[in-house]
């Protein structure tokens, strides 16, 4: 029977990320980021043009 190591339950539990990343970060001292998501901006996008459609559609009475 094969014991896992203490890595690979954190990894496991802990939802670390990938061991390469992980290790090199701890050599870093500090937690490897992701920037910039393509999935977000397009979501934040996609909601700055709903806005303004509705905006354009219904403008504010003065």
């Amino acid at each position: 029977m094969k014991v896992p190591t203490l890595q690979s339950l954190m990894r496991k539990y802990l939802l670390l990320p990938k061991k390469k990343l992980w290790i090199a970060a701890l050599k870093m001292n500090r937690w490897p980021v992701k920037w910039w998501d393509e999935q977000v901006e397009a979501r934040r996008k996609k909601e700055e043009l709903r806005k303004k459609r509705i905006e354009s559609l219904y403008p504010k009475k003065k």
